[in-house]
């Protein structure tokens, strides 16, 4: 936001200057000649544009002086102008100035979001899955230029960014925290990282957060600060890394389901609301492989997943399906559960 403050600060500057000279003008006319308001007013616009229509006869010489001094600064005042706005039009500022308010507009509408706080390296991924699944996001990012880099290309020119500091609470309100569903926490310094969540989780208890850690030891200070899930970087790529190795051939299918099945497939998690119509039947009787394009692989229920759940698996509310298969019937999947009958 301070590029949107610069390019207003400099705006206005230029209009006070212009308002100022122009006020000076007409009280000056009018100690000097005794005109009245209006006289004075139109014997300054007259002069600041330089139209050359003429003075008045019979003027004093100290007005004549004075009107000099007017004609020159508004000269000076108007090249000034041309200068600023041109520097406007050629850095395109003013689209800026449009996209920053569109942007406004966007965050003002926005809700059940999510948070990611950190706009680097592991933020971009994070931004990247949700513009391609039409998740709502706010980004929190203290480095301006992290966040230029992003929005030079095209397809990151409409994201929701904060430039601000996460630890403040001002920043959090401002990115809606109370209406936000989760948070992601992307920065380098678990200390950060801490310090937020404990500040989030008070200003929202429902928050569901989740951060990154260096450690073991941090995570295990994460998870005592109300953190629902910790990632380690380290710990992911060892994984992956042993996984290259002893099962190479797993990990080639899990990384090119999306590229062989397209964008259309995908993966998801359905949790199931209490009023859901689907709550005490028995999973055989949904019958969702032969209305809907999709696999149920696990259910996952009080902190555990049930993997292949039988047919005679009687679903409850919270639980959560974990499907695979094609999005748009995924997406009406959503609108199933959620109705209370059927």
């Amino acid at each position: 936001m301070e590029e949107y403050r610069r390019i207003f600060k400099q705006i206005t500057v230029s209009i006070s200057i212009i308002l100022i000279i122009f006020l000076v003008g007409i009280i000056g006319f009018m100690i000097l000649e005794k005109w009245d308001f209006f006289t004075a007013f139109y014997i300054t616009a007259i002069t600041l544009s330089t139209v050359g229509y003429g003075m008045p006869d019979n003027i004093s010489h100290a007005t004549i002086i004075f009107d000099t001094i007017l004609i020159f600064s508004g000269i000076s005042v108007v090249l000034y102008l041309i200068s600023s706005l041109t520097a406007l039009l050629v850095e395109g500022d003013f689209n800026k100035i449009g996209g920053g308010l569109k942007m406004l507009k966007r965050i003002e509408n926005i809700k059940d979001h999510y948070i990611v706080v950190g706009g680097g390296k592991t933020g971009k991924y994070i931004i990247d899955d949700f513009i391609k699944n039409n998740i709502p996001y706010i980004i929190i990012e203290n480095d301006q230029n992290k966040i230029d880099k992003l929005i030079e290309k095209d397809e990151y020119k409409n994201i929701n960014y904060i430039i601000g500091d996460a630890k403040d609470e001002d920043i959090l309100f401002k990115a809606k925290i109370t209406e936000a569903k989760g948070l992601l926490l992307t920065l380098p310094d678990d200390v950060d990282n801490l310090y937020i969540s404990l500040t989030a989780k008070t200003l929202n208890p429902s928050l569901y957060v989740v951060s990154r850690a260096n450690s073991s030891e941090e995570l295990r200070k994460l998870l005592y600060a109300g953190v629902d899930n910790v990632i380690l970087p380290p710990e992911i790529t060892g994984k992956r890394m042993a996984l290259m190795i002893s099962k190479p051939n797993v990990l080639s299918f899990i990384e090119s389901t999306q590229m062989d099945f397209g964008e259309e497939f995908g993966f998801a998690e359905i949790r199931i609301p209490e009023n859901s119509w689907m709550v005490g039947k028995e999973l055989g009787e949904l019958e969702l492989s032969r209305s809907l394009d999709i696999i149920v692989m696990a259910i996952r229920s009080k902190g555990k997943a049930q993997y292949n759940p039988k047919s005679n698996y009687k679903i409850k509310a919270r639980d959560s399906l974990m499907v695979i298969g094609n999005n748009e019937d995924i997406e009406k999947l959503r609108r199933y559960v959620i109705m209370a009958e059927v």
